[in-house]
């Protein structure tokens, strides 16, 4: 299975990501990894990026889920025309779905990631939540209380993937 870990900036989706590669033995695949330099700096100054940039990016992305059988991306997939281009065979979403309030806490506690709180504001009015007609998407509400690890083994569950 290829699993997208889905969401806006600060929802966990590279820890999550990375907790489902943990239980499952798939590779893991940081989306953030994949954006051009041009993107990037972009990014650091608080400028959210365009469609024409994320294209090329997520052009890269899929290439790279084609290229595997089983994997973990994390990727925000903020708009259903992002998902429908990652949607290689055998692709599923997971969407963390995370309070407004809970979001900005972790952006204001975070330090060393080029994407800073002024980019949250964007991502949430370019955030397309997912509809009731992509059934290939799980949404996990997300609380202040859960871990990963429990968000993890909740998103497997859903999923129907046994694991570790």
């Amino acid at each position: 299975m290829r699993l997208v870990v889905m969401g806006v900036e600060a929802s966990g989706k590279s820890t999550v990501g990375r907790e489902v590669a943990a239980l499952t033995g798939w590779p893991f695949l940081d989306g953030d990894d994949f954006h051009s330099g041009e993107a990037r700096e972009k990014m650091t100054h608080g400028q959210a990026l365009t469609d024409a940039d994320r294209a090329p990016w997520l052009a890269r992305l899929r290439a790279e889920l084609e290229a595997r059988p089983d994997a973990v991306l994390a990727c925000s997939a903020l708009r259903r025309v992002y998902r429908n281009t990652l949607r290689a065979e055998g692709t599923h979403f997971l969407f963390l779905n995370v309070p407004e309030g809970l979001l900005r806490e972790r952006v204001a506690a975070r330090t060393g990631h080029y994407a800073g709180a002024a980019l949250l504001p964007s991502q949430l009015a370019t955030l397309e939540p997912p509809a009731p007609d992509e059934p290939d998407v799980v949404t996990l509400d997300v609380t202040a209380a859960d871990t990963p690890a429990g968000l993890a083994r909740r998103a497997l569950s859903a999923l129907g993937v046994a694991h570790a």
